[in-house]
């Protein structure tokens, strides 16, 4: 279960605990010369350590800048000292990995990521942590077809067969086929999302995918047709989206039934919102149920879910038929300089250098 650090999304997780293998917070990040910052926000790492529960923070490239990952990418030097950091924030605090979550890189260094990948593999395995990837879905391998956000700067650098063969597991965003510049339609359809597990499937073993699946709902709303067009030329938006959550399709419900879209296998609302009409769509327990089933008809390793906090609360009645597995947590506790010493003792001696 992914995290930010929100009141919501805490929340969620110490109500929820117990049906969490993994608590992944988005909580680090890297600068351009390969410096990792960052921490776990102490009432998760309380609650994960009260009850045993598996801490695998992400880190991001900051800001999913571009620039800044290209920069890193071009750099031995910088690779080799994000994952030293990474592996000693997990020795020190442990974590039992790290999960990379790094975005918005140009396919063309693809080979460069991959290679940045299987360095951080190895390291980790010397130390017995876990690596695994959040990669966009896509639904093939060439430049001219659909997926989240474009092939160029977010799905292609992703080479899921290498990365299948070093990562303990990658979790495919099998999510936003619907994002906010799109007309209203499904966040994560089931045709859409089958496309995305049939081509993952195909490149990599089954048992290392985790379905990436939405939480979150998409709110559009009409644009006024007296709108100026836009000042660079393109076409005038019909629709402006926006990211929302479960509690604002449950207030809708209130006045409004919701429809269940068979194709889709996923409930949508329509209404007027100031006398402007108002599309959202958003995922239930049943929707969410389908996905699941999906990825356990598939073999897959389990599933991948953005974001606490924004779930539709019957979504974890729907969990009581499931069997949730929970890795042996590693967390550790002490006085942090003593905690130091033995990150870095353990980081040496297996590379062999002095820290």
């Amino acid at each position: 279960m992914y995290m930010v650090n929100r009141p919501a999304a805490i929340a969620s997780f110490q109500t929820n605990w117990r049906c969490v293998s993994i608590i992944a917070p988005q909580s680090f990040t890297m600068d351009a010369e390969g410096f990792i910052a960052g921490e776990v926000p102490p009432p998760v790492l309380e609650t994960a350590r009260e009850h045993g529960i598996a801490i695998m923070p992400l880190v991001t490239n900051r800001g999913f800048n571009q620039p800044l990952m290209h920069t890193v990418l071009d750099a031995p030097d910088s690779r080799a000292r994000a994952i030293r950091y990474l592996a000693y924030y997990a020795l020190r605090e442990g974590y039992i990995g790290f999960q990379f979550d790094y975005e918005n890189i140009h396919y063309t260094y693809r080979d460069k990521f991959t290679v940045f990948f299987k360095e951080a593999a190895r390291e980790f395995h010397k130390h017995n942590l876990q690596l695994s990837a959040a990669v966009v879905g896509r639904l093939s391998d060439t430049r001219n077809t659909a997926s989240p956000g474009g092939y160029d700067n977010w799905s292609g650098v992703y080479d899921y067969q290498e990365m299948g063969k070093y990562a303990d597991f990658i979790s495919i965003m099998a999510y936003a086929e619907h994002g906010a510049t799109a007309d209203p339609g499904p966040i994560a359809g089931f045709p859409w999302v089958k496309t995305i597990s049939d081509y993952s499937a195909g490149t990599m073993p089954a048992k290392k995918i985790s379905l990436g699946v939405p939480f979150y709902a998409m709110r559009w709303e009409a644009v006024d047709p007296a709108a100026p067009p836009p000042a660079d030329g393109s076409r005038a938006r019909k629709w402006r989206g926006r990211s929302a959550r479960f509690t604002d399709a449950a207030a809708a419900m209130a006045g409004t039934e919701p429809v269940w879209d068979e194709t889709a296998n996923s409930p949508h609302l329509s209404f007027d919102t100031n006398g402007r009409k108002t599309e959202l769509w958003f995922e239930n327990a049943r929707s969410l149920q389908a996905k699941m089933q999906l990825a356990h008809d598939m073999g897959f390793r389990g599933i991948s879910a953005w974001v606490l906090g924004q779930e539709d609360p019957a979504f974890w009645e729907s969990l009581n038929g499931w069997q949730v597995r929970h890795p042996r947590s590693r967390l550790q506790s002490g006085p942090l300089n003593q905690r130091s010493k033995k990150a870095a003792r353990a980081l040496a001696a297996k590379t062999g250098n002095s820290t």
